[in-house]
């Protein structure tokens, strides 16, 4: 049976100074990079060959994104923690999303193997369609951030009882049993995570979106083995609610 995250805010260790050096040093991380990138070209733009040239520009776009990421994360968390993250619901075809989705993070890492196996969907769905992008990007993200870059992303979609079912599996570190309940804390990560960078904010803004949808979002996993998240999307939510964080 999938394991249901706890709430956030369901007692788990953490102290609030310690999540403000956590996200200091997230942000920190990609800014030096692209300042060390940065002046490295300037002091060395005569003697580099364009093929370096275009190396280190990636490499500095690319911290740019991860700097990016970070930052709109925080910012629709804040909003989400302080009550004021409502849904702008509107009609959207799903299997168009999640294969939008999928094709975006499948264009950061193109040596990862992606399974997609769409069936069934309804043509339209209501809900915000941006957020639940957002949430299933986190979801797919993390997919590849915790499993070797050789490994298969499994993406399953099918319709359910509620509405629609979308399924991320990976074949990574997995989680430990003593974890999972506190998966969708703010700021809260694994033990075994320790040494990859992320802000523990992810997953409780992914399960926040779908908790404003009347959804749901299910984590199973075993460690060394991978990881399998569920999220459950109504086929229809208009309303939204507010203050769950």
């Amino acid at each position: 049976m999938p394991r249901k995250p706890a709430r956030p805010g369901a007692g788990s260790p953490g102290q609030p100074p310690h999540r403000i050096v956590l996200l200091a040093h997230q942000l920190r991380t990609p800014l030096s990079a692209i300042g060390a990138l940065a002046q490295g070209l300037m002091r060395r733009a005569k003697r580099l060959s364009a093929e370096d040239v275009r190396g280190r520009a990636e490499r500095i776009w690319q911290a740019s994104l991860r700097l990016d990421e970070l930052i709109d994360m925080i910012m629709t968390y804040t909003r989400a923690s302080a009550g004021g993250m409502l849904l702008d619901p509107a009609e959207f075809n799903p299997e168009a999303l999640i294969g939008r989705a999928c094709r975006e993070q499948s264009s950061q890492a193109p040596e990862r193997p992606f399974v997609i196996d769409i069936q069934g969907l309804p043509e339209t769905i209501i809900g915000d369609p941006v957020l639940l992008e957002q949430a299933l990007v986190i979801v797919l993200s993390n997919a590849m951030k915790y499993s070797a870059p050789d490994r298969p992303v499994g993406v399953t979609a099918r319709p359910c009882a509620k509405g629609i079912e979308v399924v991320v599996r990976d074949q990574g570190i997995g989680i430990s049993p003593l974890d999972l309940p506190f998966l969708t804390r703010p700021f809260f990560r694994g033990r075994n995570v320790k040494e990859i960078p992320g802000t523990g904010l992810g997953l409780s803004l992914a399960w926040h979106i779908l908790m404003l949808h009347g959804g749901a979002l299910d984590v199973e996993s075993q460690e060394g083995r991978g990881t399998t998240v569920t999220l459950t999307i109504p086929e229809r939510n208009v309303t939204g609610a507010t203050g769950l964080l």
